[in-house]
């Protein structure tokens, strides 16, 4: 398939990478249900092209087996590739999106699984292999995205099988008309026809919902140094914010001050977040603004958690409670992508981005902790072998509300 140029011919490889960047829908509705059928016709022509009709493409269970498998590290197997940064994805393999409290399937649900397995462990794996993994244009070049897309495939079985409150829009409903495309030269797809795994004719050996993090993995929060920055005038939906922000290899803490009317919205808002609350209500907002990558970052291999408003004195709480979202090249690329789809033309794959970080969960979990002040951490996780110094820069950050 890689020997085949013609990327108007499913049977190239670079088709389906094509597809991936014309189509996918990361960071919004139905990115669970896309890649099912993604990976499903993927399969299919896997089989046509090999001419074995038993061929199943397999999955990488990280949670148990976190180092990357050694057929894709064996520099002569097809499926090496030599650019590469990171081979372990230990960090990425958090519990968050299993945690009982998300009930709710879809994106723009409150408590809701999809977004979460997005961020971790989906987007952290992409980061901390790096390489042509961390860019959501190319990635599906390198082999171990479609194991690592099987993967997140059968947790999505895991957690309808796991039940206990959890729920998906029931098969009869208006979120399953549809269908989604996969290039003209492939048969679109139900989205209903994604529904379950066997109604595509397959199913998994393994679909019980990872019980802890990869063996033997330890991550003590590190220390985080506090970053200084000037403060943005408030206007507008936004509550208080910085300007100015460098990422590199130490874990960093900002604080973003806010004004007495900031201080009692954001109580407001918690109060009404908090309590058991199933309707998205008022949103708050944390907006990352005018990122970019250095050089050194675009390499891969880390990441950063965004934290919001963890205790001086370390985890009071599971860490998936502050957790707002993640930021590393894989996200840039994402936004510079959405950004390229909905007209900035390719010059809009290097410029610098915005990202929207849904808060109002989190400061519900949060809730009643003193609100008087917000602070972010940003706390980096890094595979080894990964590039030191600067990663990432943010021209300006603040948290808005509707």
């Amino acid at each position: 398939m890689r020997a085949n140029l013609d990327s108007t011919k499913p049977g190239s490889w670079a088709y389906w990478t094509n597809v991936h960047a014309n189509f996918c829908p990361h960071g919004k509705p139905y990115f669970l249900a896309w890649h099912r059928g993604f990976l499903a016709r993927f399969e299919a022509r896997l089989r046509k092209v090999s001419g074995n009709s038993a061929l199943a493409l397999p999955y990488w269970n990280y949670y148990e087996y976190p180092v990357m498998p050694a057929e894709f590290q064996d520099p002569s197997s097809p499926l090496y590739l030599r650019n590469r940064t990171g081979t372990d994805v230990s960090g990425a393999c958090t519990l968050g999106a299993f945690d009982p409290g998300l009930t709710n399937f879809q994106q723009g649900k409150p408590y809701a699984f999809e977004p979460a397995v997005e961020t971790a462990p989906h987007n952290g794996v992409h980061n901390l292999i790096g390489g042509t993994m961390d860019n959501i244009a190319v990635s599906p070049r390198d082999p171990i995205f479609w194991v690592h897309h099987a993967n997140i495939d059968r947790l999505w079985d895991a957690w309808v099988l796991a039940g206990d409150g959890r729920h998906m829009p029931a098969k009869t409903a208006s979120y399953w008309s549809g269908s989604f495309s996969y290039g003209a030269a492939v048969s679109g797809m139900k989205r209903v026809d994604t529904y379950a795994p066997s109604i595509l004719g397959y199913r998994y050996d393994d679909t019980t919902l990872p019980a802890g993090q990869p063996s033997g993995y330890v991550a003590p929060l590190p220390a985080i140094q506090d970053a200084f920055a000037s403060p943005l005038p408030v206007q507008g939906a936004s509550l208080g914010g910085m300007g100015g922000l460098a990422l590199g290899p130490q874990s960093t803490r900002v604080r973003i001050p806010l004004t007495t009317d900031g201080r009692n919205r954001l109580r407001s808002l918690a109060t009404s977040q908090g309590q058991g609350a199933t309707s998205p209500g008022k949103a708050v907002r944390i907006v990352l603004d005018g990122v970019a990558l250095t050089g050194t970052g675009t390499q891969g291999g880390y990441f950063y958690k965004i934290l919001l408003n963890l205790p001086a004195e370390g985890l009071a709480q599971p860490e998936q409670t502050y957790l707002v979202g993640t930021l590393g090249p894989f996200e840039v690329s994402v936004a510079r992508h959405a950004r390229m789809m909905a007209g900035g033309g390719m010059a809009a794959m290097h410029a610098p981005v915005r990202i929207v970080l849904p808060a109002q969960d989190v400061l519900a979990r949060i809730w009643p902790a003193p609100l008087d002040a917000l602070t972010l951490s940003f706390v980096r996780v890094i595979a080894a072998g990964a590039p030191a110094g600067d990663a990432l820069v943010i021209d300006r950050l603040w948290v808005e509300a509707d």
